[in-house]
């Protein structure tokens, strides 16, 4: 991803660079605020923990649900690729049910010992294979988180004209803590941050209607608050106030789950003007997962025009009614 990411960017921006912690810094120098935006390159994942005869033990990188791991397709970056399926004990010896701990199942790449022994060794990458299908409205494929808020970077910087002195961060770590925003906010100093994403949509048949909050198809979401994070209410809204300007789908939304790098920007080299603009996604940390084109291109167009028209939502301020 991170070499897709810079093919698509490197013509568009003035400097590219690369931390020692993995984080991509890529500069395109104009007047105006100096902006970061942000979108992380990592996904969740597993690394091998232990091998017992012809069986793997793994730990997840990032937060999954068990029951959306058992029985998957993974892919075991050893020696060479490696197709494994997660499994169990087996369920019709009739073992009481319940709920198991990814670290409780084991990995069956159908190889004898020695030859997994080989080929594979404690520390070894394991992912969800790569998937992509689209329909006439919607695409499917893993790592949407983050791969969705990448593309509407790439994209809206492809078609922007920006009047802002612009650092884009593909940034690493996030699904185990927001590292590598800590860590690259610091050398960057914006006055402005905007964190790119794929948030959660609950919009499922059963989910009660109070808790559905994001919404497939009503554009992005623009975040005011989640479980680590209270944005900037005025950059918020005033990026709210320019989609209504430019008719561009959008939901304000608050909530109390979740969480994005924008929490660690907000603070980590003092206190910045942050907000997060996020793709409605359903199913995160799952094997596949779902976004709507319309919702991908109200993103794109939301971000094009708050880069040509940044004054319009920075300057925005909300009040208390008189």
């Amino acid at each position: 991803m991170k070499k897709v990411f810079v093919e698509a960017l490197e013509p568009l921006v003035d400097e590219v660079k690369e931390d020692s912690l993995g984080n991509l810094l890529l500069l395109k120098r104009g007047s105006g605020p100096r902006v970061l935006l942000d979108a992380h390159l990592d996904e969740v994942g597993f690394l091998v923990s232990g091998i017992e005869g012809s069986f793997l033990r793994v730990i997840p990188l990032g937060g999954m649900d068990p029951k959306v791991v058992y029985g998957q397709r993974l892919v075991v970056w050893g020696q060479r690729k490696l197709s494994a399926v997660v499994v169990s004990y087996p369920p019709h010896l009739g073992k009481d049910k319940k709920d198991l701990a990814i670290e409780e199942m084991y990995l069956d790449t159908g190889l004898l010992p020695e030859k997994l022994g080989e080929l594979v060794e404690i520390g070894s990458p394991v992912t969800f294979p790569s998937f992509f299908e689209e329909t006439e409205d919607a695409i499917m494929a893993k790592a949407l988180d983050d791969r969705v808020g990448l593309f509407v970077i790439a994209e809206a910087l492809a078609q922007a004209n920006p009047k802002v002195d612009l650092v884009v961060s593909a940034s690493v770590q996030e699904e185990i803590g927001l590292r590598g925003a800590q860590a690259l906010a610091q050398k960057i100093s914006p006055e402005v941050v905007i964190v790119l994403e794929g948030t959660f949509a609950a919009d499922t048949p059963g989910v009660p209607s109070s808790l559905k909050a994001t919404l497939c198809g009503q554009g992005p979401e623009i975040r005011l608050c989640d479980a680590r994070f209270v944005a900037d209410r005025d950059l918020s809204l005033g990026l709210a106030q320019l989609a209504k300007e430019k008719d561009i789908a959008h939901q304000v939304i608050v909530k109390n789950r979740g969480g994005t790098n924008a929490s660690a920007l907000q603070v980590a080299s003092g206190s910045v003007r942050t907000a997060a603009i996020s793709v409605p996604v359903r199913y995160l940390h799952a094997p596949v997962s779902i976004a709507f084109k319309k919702d991908i291109e109200a993103t794109v167009a939301l971000l094009k025009a708050f880069l040509e028209n940044p004054q319009d939502a920075l300057s925005y301020r909300w009040s208390y009614p008189s």
